[in-house]
Order: structure tokens, then C-alpha cells, then sequence
């Protein structure tokens, strides 16, 4: 099993993201770009051609050992994702990890499916942001992250819910409070990082924002200060730390503003575990 995802892993060359897959940018005379694994898996991306090929200007397909289609998506954009050959499902064998891009090209609607390949392919999940890590004991953890673009300031500060997904005895579970001490303390890295929004939220920093009404101009200073404080109450709130979140908001926001910001990440919290 050691050399199929070694193979796996080599055939799909895991050269980070965008690197193996199609873009909706690239001429209309592309070659397909396809892959085949050891186990006769055929993984092709293509670039449609015509007047018509912009929304779904590619394609990918995967078609088992037999040449059945298995799996088959179009978007602005596909791509393999640079994990595919690890094992996301935590069985013992390599998956596929691709990526569809329904938005063009915006962070809101790349989904990515998970292939098992055993016994034959399937999808066994998909995720909108994946980002995929190992436990202490190389089980795969798949870290994913909601955004609020209507509480940032532009679509790439929005702040966001980080969540942790890992599948258990072939069933996929959440395992986000196993991790939320070590997370909000600023001690886990990739999208669980906090000590960045941890570093941002100096005493003088929070008194400073406290002390600026929302009406009034605000300055950069205090805009990341309130971002980054809006990230960590949204956390803090979804790992059941309501009392921090709290605390959190009044030492950042004015007094006229606490209850309406108290309540817009409880909304917030709500509306992400539905999703």
C-alpha cells in the first residue's frame, strides 16, 4: 500500500496548486492533460473549445480501470489538488482530491470532491476549502474554513470559521473541539492560526478601537483590530466559548455597538452549522 501512494503521488507530481489542472484563461486549444494511475484510474482535464466555453470552459473526468466514467464536473476551472494521493479517508489507501471551480475563480466556489479508489473510485465527500493535515498519529485531519464576506471589509479580509473534519471508522465526524484550546491560544498553524488576529489585539489596540465609534472614521489601525476581533469571537463562539466571545467584544467595541455586534456573530455562528 506504501507503493501505490508513493506511485499516486508521483503520477499526479503534487506541485502545488494550479499546476495540473485547466483554466478557463487558457487557449481554446489546450491539450488535454491527463493522467493515468497504477490501478488503470485515467484522470483527464480538459479545455472546451467554441463561443459557448467560458462557465464551463473545463472539464474533468475520471474513468475507472474499465474506461467507465466515474466522476465528471465542468467549471470555469479544475484543477488536482496538490494532496491528491494521501489518504483524506483514513482506510489505508491513496484518494483523489479535485478541485471545481463554479465561480470563476473567486474564493467563494471552488469545490473540492474526495475519491476513494477502493474498492472502486467514488466520492466519499466533498468540501468547499479544504486544507488537509496530519494528526499525531498521520491520520489525515481535513481543516475547512467558513467566510463572512458581509463582515469584513473586502472579500479576502472577510473573517472566517475555521472547522476540523476527519473521517473515523469510514465515517467522517467533526473534530474541531479537540482542537479549539490549542487553536484560540494561538499554537496551531495553517488556517487554525490565530496568533496573528492573537498579536493584532493589544490592550492599547482594543482601547484605541473601544474609543472610535463606527460612524466616525476609522482608521486602518482599528479595522484590523475589529477584523481580527470578529474572527476570534466567531471562533470562540462555535467552540462553545460564549462567555470569551463576549469579553472579546466588549473590550473592542463601544458600548452602543456590543449588543448589535454580540448578536451579529451569534447569527453568524448559528447560520455556519447549517451550512
Amino acid at each position: 500500500m506504501l507503493l501505490l501512494t508513493i506511485v499516486l503521488a508521483g503520477s499526479l507530481a503534487q506541485p502545488g496548486r494550479g499546476e495540473i489542472g485547466c483554466r478557463v484563461e487558457s487557449p481554446e486549444k489546450t491539450p488535454p492533460v491527463t493522467r493515468t494511475l497504477q490501478d488503470g484510474v485515467v484522470v483527464t482535464m480538459t479545455r472546451r473549445s467554441g463561443p459557448d466555453a467560458v462557465e464551463d470552459a473545463c472539464q474533468v473526468e475520471v474513468k475507472d480501470r474499465a474506461g467507465k466514467v466515474v466522476f465528471s464536473k465542468m467549471g470555469f476551472n479544475t484543477e488536482l489538488h496538490a494532496d491528491s494521493g494521501r489518504d483524506v479517508d483514513n482506510d489505508g489507501s491513496p484518494d483523489l482530491v479535485i478541485g471545481v471551480d463554479d465561480g470563476g475563480g473567486n474564493r467563494c466556489c471552488w469545490e473540492y470532491s474526495v475519491l476513494s479508489l477502493r474498492p472502486a473510485p467514488h466520492v466519499v465527500a466533498n468540501f468547499d476549502n479544504p486544507a488537509f493535515e496530519s494528526d499525531a498519529s498521520g491520520k489525515t485531519i481535513v481543516w475547512n474554513l467558513i467566510p463572512f464576506y458581509s463582515l469584513g471589509p473586502s472579500l479576502a479580509e472577510s473573517p472566517t470559521i475555521v472547522y476540523a473534519m476527519q473521517f473515523r471508522s469510514g465515517k467522517l465526524v467533526e473534530v474541531t473541539g479537540e482542537y479549539c484550546a490549542a487553536m484560540l491560544a494561538g499554537r496551531l498553524t495553517g488556517w487554525a492560526d490565530f496568533s496573528g488576529d492573537l498579536a493584532r489585539l493589544t490592550p492599547a489596540a482594543m482601547a484605541a478601537s473601544r474609543r472610535t465609534a463606527s460612524g466616525a472614521r476609522v482608521s486602518d489601525e482599528v479595522s484590523q483590530v475589529r477584523g481580527a476581533a470578529t474572527s476570534l469571537a466567531l471562533q470562540m463562539m462555535y467552540c462553545g466559548r460564549e462567555g470569551e466571545a463576549r469579553t472579546l467584544i466588549e473590550r473592542v467595541w463601544p458600548d452602543s455597538e456590543q449588543e448589535n455586534m454580540r448578536s451579529t456573530v451569534s447569527i453568524a455562528v448559528a447560520a455556519s452549522r447549517h451550512k
